[in-house]
């Protein structure tokens, strides 16, 4: 019976470790179209920015700054790398990375938008896959909120 339970336990295991391969695709749609990263889904793994104020899931505050685009931008890409973070794409006034867990191998996309006409930041955060993040994305965007600002 232990036997048999070991067994059941290593093949779920293993179909979980497959599933999060096979699922952990980059979505389409990232980016920046039309002065607008991409909206969150209903899931509550996911933050921006740019969500509507009133979705207290989804929203975050932008970081205003003052001094040049590029150097912000330089800033954030620093800090990014630091923490582990794969640069993905960037120009000026744009930068997405992908984020691994450590464990399972979640990947998480975290996308910056400087736009050239305001000396905001606009930061969108969200799980591949799965439901709930636990927090992950909101805590993320808090600690880069908070480096931003000093």
């Amino acid at each position: 019976m232990v036997r048999w339970m070991i067994v059941l336990i290593v093949v779920l295991l293993a179909g979980f470790f497959v599933y999060v391969k096979m699922n952990n695709q980059m979505p389409e749609g990232l980016g920046v179209t039309d002065g607008q990263l991409k909206p969150c889904s209903s899931a509550p793994n996911c933050v921006s920015t740019q969500a509507d104020q009133t979705d207290d899931v989804h929203y975050a505050d932008p970081v205003v700054y003052s001094g040049g685009r590029q150097d912000m931008q330089l800033r954030i890409e620093a800090y990014m790398l630091r923490q582990g973070a794969k640069l993905v794409d960037n120009s000026l006034g744009y930068a997405h990375f992908e984020v691994e867990s450590d464990i399972v191998g979640y990947i998480d996309d975290i996308e910056f938008y400087l736009p050239e006409s305001d000396s905001v930041v606009h930061i969108r955060s969200s799980s591949r896959i799965g439901y709930s993040d636990f927090g992950v994305n909101r805590d993320r965007v808090r600690q880069i909120q908070n480096l931003l600002v000093d």
